[in-house]
């Protein structure tokens, strides 16, 4: 194990800020905190790096216990076994990238290829081509990437971040987030994160939510997929009685359905039977109609001419 926090405690006058607060830490494990903004997390940060005493509890690392120490033996612990990585960077502006990498290396009272460590750290950050460039001329991601690398140029077991990715934009955080994948796979370093950032949450083998100075592990959301499981399979065999319930009334419906049109084309053909015996009557009747008509004008035409002849008959009786 290499931290383990037991019954934490802390408070600010009257205001309790961490309450009976334990968990621990193992080699190359990232764990994320979370919680409201004063609720303690920061406080905590400190308590693991030795910055402040607990009011009780005890912060073991590697089975010594830090609260107890001096305050030489604790800078000394910070410089070499910690490395911190803020929200709002902390670069010392009057410095270059590189020397700002270079800074915490220098208390070491024989360093060795420090300039190697601080190139082969850069390749990794990608940041190589920035490291003459000052603080002031940087990018927020270029600026945290060289917080990084001053934070693990003194190869540290623990990392300690506030918020890393609280002041990027989403790309630029994502880019972080790897980084510390990176970090955990390829360095060992293990890393507890304070954030707010769902994709930091996700990288965590462990979360921890902090809220009302209590500290309670959260599960992940894979250990709820079985339970989801179990709840859709019912549904599947409802739906399959209801498939079995409507096959048969597809079945009747299709049978009254084949009924229906065989009634109506019986319907149909009466229908036609009856328009064939009407149409000879039909037919009968409009040739006497037409012989009627062709015989009018004929018999008109022959009473003409009598009408005439007897006309000429009557007039010489007048005279």
């Amino acid at each position: 194990m290499l931290l383990n926090l037991k019954n934490i405690s802390l408070s600010f006058g009257k205001r309790i800020i961490l309450d009976d607060v334990s968990f621990n830490v193992k080699k190359g494990e990232i764990i994320a905190i979370t919680g409201k903004s004063g609720t303690g997390k920061t406080s905590l940060l400190g308590i693991i790096s030795g910055l402040l005493k607990p009011d009780t509890g005890k912060v073991l690392y590697k089975d010594s216990d830090i609260v107890n120490w001096w305050d030489f033996r604790k800078s000394s612990f910070r410089n070499k076994k910690i490395g911190f990585v803020f929200q709002f960077f902390n670069l010392l502006p009057d410095l270059s990238a590189y020397e700002n990498i270079r800074y915490p290396s220098l208390k070491r009272i024989f360093p060795k290829n420090v300039h190697k460590e601080i190139v082969d750290i850069a390749e990794i950050l990608g940041i190589s081509g920035i490291l003459k460039q000052k603080p002031v001329t940087l990018s927020g991601g270029e600026r945290q990437r060289v917080a990084i690398a001053r934070a693990i140029i003194n190869g540290p077991a623990l990392l300690l971040a506030d918020e890393p990715t609280g002041n990027l934009d989403v790309l630029t955080a994502v880019e972080i987030k790897n980084l510390f994948v990176e970090l955990k796979e390829k360095r060992g370093i293990s890393i507890v994160l304070v954030t707010h950032d769902q994709n930091l949450i996700k990288i965590a083998d462990r979360h921890y939510h902090l809220e009302n100075s209590k500290l309670s592990l959260v599960e992940k959301e894979t250990e709820k997929a079985p339970v989801q499981k179990k709840i859709a399979a019912p549904s599947s065999k409802k739906s399959s009685v209801k498939a079995a319930k409507a096959k048969p009334e597809a079945k009747i419906s299709a049978k009254s359905s084949a009924k229906k049109s065989s009634a109506k084309k019986a319907v149909v053909k009466t229908a036609k039977s009856k328009s064939d015996s009407k149409s000879p009557v039909k037919s009968n009747a409009t040739k006497k109609e037409v012989v009627k008509k062709a015989k009018a004008p004929s018999t008109s035409a022959k009473k003409a001419p009598v009408s005439k002849a007897k006309a000429q008959k009557k007039k010489p009786e007048k005279q």
